[in-house]
């Protein structure tokens, strides 16, 4: 064999060796979760939450419920969610909560406990009413609990999600969805 073919195989022998790594790494990324997953060779530093990150790591969710009230104390992050009107429906409550329990315990890792209201706020006698509470606890709940709740297509809330959350809805939230399968 000519010293030319044996360095013109030898390279494509590299490049195909190294698509075959890049297919095989992203193949596995997909079986595992998809984008969540990182290879080793990422460098992704932790993100710790503070009173000076606060509302910069807030602001990365895409809620479409405001937060109304936020507090950080001791790894413990207590949120509201504040529901305006009747054009809110339950999915994209359970996303939004599914937002924020994902960015507290897949994106910081100094978040032990995440307290969430979803409170409705009447806006002619500007009181505000629970509709839901939330009490997400690290180490308490397998992680697909998060996409079970994001996906979860009924106002009346599965057992198991209540018990992985500590999960409470109030008589208010529940009246609102007799109400409406009724009629």
């Amino acid at each position: 064999m000519k010293p030319r073919m044996i360095v013109t195989a030898s390279l494509l022998a590299t490049v195909a060796a190294v698509l075959l790594l890049v297919a095989i790494q992203t193949l596995h990324m997909r079986t595992l979760g998809g984008e969540n997953i990182q290879p080793v060779s990422a460098t992704q530093h932790p993100v710790q939450l503070t009173e000076d990150n606060l509302v910069d790591v807030l602001s990365t969710m895409k809620l479409s419920t405001p937060i109304a009230r936020v507090e950080w104390k001791q790894s413990i992050l207590t949120l509201d969610l504040k529901v305006t009107g009747t054009s809110t429906s339950y999915t994209e409550i359970y996303r939004n909560m599914a937002a924020v329990a994902d960015l507290g315990f897949r994106s910081l890792d100094n978040v032990e406990q995440v307290m969430l209201r979803v409170m409705a706020e009447d806006e002619w006698l500007h009181k505000r009413h629970l509709l839901l509470a939330a009490d997400f606890r690290r180490g308490e709940w397998p992680m697909y609990a998060i996409e079970t709740l994001r996906d979860w297509n009924s106002p009346i809330l599965s057992d198991e999600l209540k018990d992985w959350f500590h999960m409470m809805e109030t008589e208010l939230w529940k009246k609102q969805f007799e109400m409406s399968s009724q009629g």
